[in-house]
């Protein structure tokens, strides 16, 4: 089965991934994306990843709680269910069963960060295509930037919907800076 996406600039993310540097040779290799949703995103990273590094140890996390969760998406709209459905998650866990680098996470976001607070992992690259609202969004780009390495990217996905300035000026204070951006995804790289 063709797995879809919902959002735009999918050749982006791809391009963010296939360039991804590696300042030196990793022993490892972590991706993660929030918000899966179909698995569209998760797929071009990882299949982007694994060409690169090809045998070094690679693991990419999903992070996604699904189950028609009523909540406030963006900064100025009112609270609401979105569609994503238990069936969802379950055709998404199996069009990525043949996938061993795939850790999928059925939780929040909050949920995970609490959880793997104290795990001594590093991220690489992270997507962010879950919450959409600023205050949520910086609170995920700090958690994951105090896990990061020289060269890591971070990508955002509908970066005008939320206050992406803010976002920005908060990352800096970890060497994050703008690359690259599109209509809109938006890449930031430690440097």
């Amino acid at each position: 089965m063709t797995i879809r996406g919902d959002s735009t600039e999918y050749e982006l993310l791809k391009k963010w991934c296939e360039t991804l540097p590696f300042f030196e040779q990793p022993k490892s290799v972590t991706t993660c994306e929030i918000g899966v949703r179909e698995g569209l995103g998760s797929k071009i990273i990882m299949l982007s990843i694994r060409a690169r590094i090809g045998k070094v140890d690679y693991k990419h996390i999903g992070i996604d709680p699904y189950g028609n969760l009523k909540y406030q998406h963006y900064d100025n709209s009112p609270e609401y269910t979105a569609d994503y459905t238990d069936e969802m998650r379950l055709e998404m866990q199996k069009d990525f069963s043949d996938h061993p680098e795939f850790s999928f996470f059925h939780m929040k976001d909050t949920d995970y960060m609490n959880y793997f607070a104290t795990q001594p992992l590093v991220y690489d690259l992270v997507h962010f295509d879950g919450p959409h609202m600023t205050k949520d969004v910086i609170t995920e780009a700090v958690w994951f930037a105090d896990r990061s390495r020289k060269g890591s990217r971070f990508i955002f996905d509908d970066y005008k919907k939320y206050g992406m300035e803010d976002i920005s000026k908060a990352l800096s204070y970890y060497g994050f800076n703008v690359m690259e951006s599109g209509q809109n995804k938006i890449m930031l790289q430690k440097l």
